[in-house]
């Protein structure tokens, strides 16, 4: 057995020469790497640490010679290094062979390193992408919405119905009856403003009655709607100025489905025709939509075919009907051309709707009323006035009577009003309006 090791350590430095029970302790107290090569005394060559130490026992092979080097004596433990020996020990003069060439370490492959940058680089372009998309999104979604749209597009930015002339604003668009957007049927006019997702339609009710009350219009409108829009809410209503004319404007919300809704409902007038624009679109376009639906509001322009025709009826039949203002003329004027009827009946229908309103009138109007009427048949004679309450009695109840006893009649209370003092002939006339009109809502 071997009793003296020159031992090789894997970072290049040699110790040496120790004895067996130094090399056994520097092992257990794990001092040396296991890669640490052992040369015995009169080995031929190097070996491991484990293997040196199992073929300890193993008798030696003959060797020449060497001069004996005695070994170190042990430090105490206190003094031992914490590691490795520390003191570097005198080498055999005997030579001992070359301790192995250690194979270098493989060199670390690019491949993972560049996998990896390549990686960060992707995830880099993809976060770029992602947040380039998230800002491209509400643009793409537009240019998508307007694309939609005009497909379905009118190329003309005058539209001329046969009551009204809208200049679309720029945005606005005219659709086609076929149009998947807005199903409104009966409306006049479709329209889109894809840009705020913005939508609307034109329509027309004939309403001779509420012609010169819009917001009965927008009442009726609005009623109409609920079922359509049962979460529908009203705000504050104001006056909006048309192209031509004026309107009358209410802003509403509502809920469709989980999607808060905000709308706009204008309503005006030609004569007999009452025109409604409903415009809508998602509460997320803001004020957007505000201005673009007050843009359009302006570039409406009614016609005023009807006011014309309605105006001109009014003068025909003004100097016969004495008793009535023009309001009051307008709306059985209105009321006769919508239905395609003529005028010659307006006088004895003023006598009738009068009467028949008399009795919906607050007591004091009914009482100051029959007061000015006293005075316009006072110049009446005695028989001639009770022949003429007769008349007056089967009008309003609706039997027909003679045209001569309808022109006695209408000639009475025409020369009556006219030779009323003007204060009370323009009373008269303010508390007959108010019978015509009360006349109207009886069945």
């Amino acid at each position: 057995m071997s009793n003296q090791y020159l031992l090789h350590l894997p970072d290049g430095t040699e110790y040496g020469p120790v004895d067996r029970p130094t090399l056994e302790a520097w092992t257990r107290e794990g001092r040396l790497p296991a890669e640490t090569l052992v040369w015995p005394e009169g080995a031929p060559q190097w070996l491991p640490l484990n293997e040196a130490l199992a073929a300890a026992d193993a008798p030696a092979p003959a060797a020449a010679p060497v001069r004996p080097v005695s070994a170190p004596a042990p430090a105490p433990a206190e003094d031992r290094p914490e590691t490795l020996p520390s003191m570097r020990m005198p080498a055999f003069d005997g030579k001992a062979p070359a301790p192995p060439s250690r194979p270098a370490p493989p060199p670390t492959s690019p491949v993972p390193r560049a996998l990896v940058l390549g990686l960060v680089g992707v995830a880099v372009v993809v976060a770029v992408l992602a947040g380039l998309l998230a800002v491209l999104r509400p643009y793409v979604a537009k240019r998508r919405a307007i694309a939609a749209v005009e497909r379905y597009a009118l190329a003309d930015r005058r539209v001329e119905d046969a009551g009204l002339v809208v200049e679309l604003p720029a945005g606005w668009s005219a659709l086609r009856a076929d149009n998947p957007f807005v199903a409104r049927p009966g409306a006049r006019l479709v329209l889109a403003q894809p840009a705020v997702g913005a939508f609307g339609a034109v329509s027309v009710a004939v309403r001779p009655r509420q012609m010169d009350d819009l917001d009965a219009h927008l009442d009726e409108l609005l009623q109409d709607r609920l079922p359509r829009v049962p979460s529908q809410k009203e705000g504050k209503r104001r006056d909006v100025q048309l192209g031509k004319g004026n309107g009358r404007l209410v802003r509403t919300t509502w809920e469709d489905g989980l999607v808060p809704m905000q709308g706009a409902l204008v309503a005006w007038a030609d004569g007999y025709d009452l025109f409604s624009l409903e415009a809508w679109a998602p509460a997320a376009s803001g004020d957007a939509f505000v201005a673009e639906t007050d843009a359009l509001v302006r570039g409406i322009a009614p016609r005023g075919t009807n006011a014309a025709r309605i105006e001109e009826g009014v003068e025909r039949v003004a100097v016969e009907v004495p008793e009535l203002s023009r309001d009051a003329l307008r709306l059985l004027v209105a009321e006769r051309m919508s239905e395609g009827r003529g005028l010659e009946d307006v006088p004895s229908a003023a006598l009738r709707m009068v009467s028949r309103g008399l009795d919906a009138l607050g007591a004091a109007e009914a009482a100051e009323m029959r007061t000015i009427y006293q005075q316009v048949w006072a110049p009446v004679p005695e028989a001639q006035r009770v022949r003429l309450a007769f008349l007056m009695n089967e009008i309003k109840a609706g039997r027909p009577v003679g045209a001569e006893d309808v022109l006695g009649l209408r000639t009475a209370v025409q020369a009556g009003v006219l030779a009323l003092p003007p204060e009370q002939r323009v009373r008269l006339q303010e508390l007959s309006g108010r019978a015509v009109r009360q006349s109207l809502l009886l069945p």
